[in-house]
């Protein structure tokens, strides 16, 4: 298997990071998760865009990136070793070796990877059941959950007790104990035709799928509410789903182990933004 590292393509067994890497001691760093239909990332102005902000935000000059071009070639080489048409792509930065201590050094060179996996979604899915995290909480003043941080300890957290209530997926709840996400995907309700999700302001890291759902939503007339949700007011939903950039949108069928009733779950006008949304992420090509 095939990797970019640092401008490269090599074999996998053949690709090293310093010991000094802040990435791995401190993780100092952020990674972007992009989908590829036929060696082509979907949506790739926007995740470049990001992690231009991600750069900004943990004070790496944005140059030191690679270009959309740069990603695009590489992502067509490595995906041709991959069967399927199908491919999760990770870009992965650290702010590179540094010496001891927080202070990053002045002068960074940053390591950036690029990996790719082959992807799919199920052909038949039944559905999320969530459970409600007790450990974890979203701080909306917090760097890391501005970025898709290299530090992921929350969410790994918030999996496992997920895993340990026997649910496949965890719902975050900000620091107010309103609604924010899941530990990988934005969170939407539909209620009355109306869409409901929390706001940015929130903790969450506001993805590109939550805002093609907007923009969506905003395109159609659907009247779309950034708000803040209790999460006794999940309840009340006709449907709730989940939305990410790989996965497009998953509906949930329960939240600690109280189930939504399955044939309110998937509307008309839902059943159009799951398709919309899959069409968009594969550049619509035979979808």
């Amino acid at each position: 298997m095939k990797v970019w590292l640092n401008g490269n393509i090599i074999d996998q067994a053949d690709a090293h990071i310093a010991v000094t890497d802040r990435g791995l001691l401190l993780g100092d760093g952020f990674f972007e998760t992009m989908r590829s239909h036929r060696g082509r990332v979907a949506w790739l102005d926007r995740h470049h865009e990001r992690l231009e902000n991600h750069a900004e935000l943990i004070g790496l000059a944005p140059d030191l990136l690679p270009n959309i071009s740069e990603i695009a070639d590489a992502v067509r080489i490595l995906c041709a070793e991959i069967d399927g048409e199908g491919a999760v792509i990770r870009l992965t930065v650290t702010r590179g070796s540094g010496p001891r201590g927080l202070l990053p050094p002045v002068e960074c060179h940053p390591t950036v990877l690029m990996t790719a996996a082959p992807f799919s979604r199920p052909a038949h899915d039944n559905g999320l059941a969530l459970a409600t995290s007790k450990q974890v909480r979203r701080n909306p003043w917090s760097v890391a959950n501005r970025i898709k941080s290299l530090n992921y300890m929350d969410n790994i957290a918030a999996r496992r007790e997920a895993a340990a209530c026997g649910a496949e997926e965890a719902l975050v709840l900000s620091v107010d104990g309103s609604v924010a996400e899941t530990t990988i995907a934005n969170l939407f309700g539909v209620r009355d035709g109306a869409f409901y999700t929390p706001s940015a302001d929130s903790g969450i890291l506001s993805g590109l799928a939550r805002q093609f759902v907007i923009d969506w939503c905003n395109d159609l007339d659907v009247v779309v509410h950034e708000t803040s949700i209790l999460p006794n007011e999940l309840s009340s939903m006709e449907s709730v789903f989940v939305c990410n950039a790989l996965q497009g949108i998953r509906f949930v069928r329960s939240i600690d182990d109280v189930a939504f009733k399955s044939d309110l779950a998937k509307t008309d006008i839902l059943m159009q933004l799951e398709g919309d949304i899959e069409k968009s992420l594969c550049l619509g090509i035979d979808v």
